[in-house]
C-alpha cells in the first residue's frame, strides 16, 4: 500500500508524520511526503527532534508532490491545521483523500519546541499505529475514506 502525506512546505509535519509512520507501519508500506509549496529544507528543529529518537534523517528532504505524480498513492493524508484555519493543499491525483489537523508544533516560538515535536510524533504514532491494525484493503473507498477520517479527530 502506498501513503502520502502532504501539506504545504513539507519541513515539519508530513515530516513527521512520514518518519512515524516508517517505525509503525508494516513493511508493505511505500510511505512519502511532499509539499504544494516546498521549502527545500526540514526545518532544523524537526532534524534534531528525529535524531533525537534515532531516526536517521540522512534521506528526509523538503519536496514538491510533483516528484509524485507517478506514485500513485492509494491513501493520501494531509496534515495541515484546519482547526486554524491553514490553508490545506489539496492533492488531485490518486487515492482516497483525507485530514488529520494537526497544530504546527513549531508555531508558537514561546514554547518548547521539542515538547511540542514531542506531543505531535505521539498524536500521529497513536493514529499510525491504529491504521496499521485496520484491514484497509477488505474496505471501500468510502469505508476507507471514513475510517481513516475518524483516526484524524482522535
Amino acid at each position: 500500500m502506498k501513503l502520502l502525506f502532504v501539506c504545504r512546505h513539507n519541513s515539519c509535519r508530513s515530516i513527521l508524520a512520514e518518519a512515524v509512520a516508517q517505525r509503525v507501519l508494516p513493511n508493505n508500506y511505500e510511505i512519502r511526503s511532499a509539499g504544494s509549496e516546498p521549502t527545500g529544507e526540514i526545518q532544523p528543529q524537526v532534524i534534531e527532534f528525529l535524531k533525537s529518537i534515532e531516526v536517521d534523517t540522512g534521506t528526509f528532504r523538503s519536496k514538491s508532490w510533483e516528484e509524485f505524480i507517478g506514485f500513485h498513492p492509494d491513501f493520501v493524508i494531509s496534515v495541515c491545521d484546519t482547526v486554524h484555519h491553514e490553508a490545506c493543499p489539496n492533492w488531485l491525483g490518486d487515492g482516497v483523500r483525507v485530514n488529520w489537523s494537526l497544530d504546527n508544533p513549531l508555531a508558537d516560538e514561546s514554547a518548547s519546541a521539542k515538547g511540542a515535536l514531542q506531543d505531535a510524533y505521539q498524536i500521529l504514532r497513536e493514529r499510525l499505529v491504529k491504521l496499521a491494525d485496520l484491514p484497509l484493503t477488505q474496505m471501500s473507498h468510502e469505508e476507507q475514506k471514513t475510517v481513516l477520517t475518524q483516526l484524524g479527530t482522535e
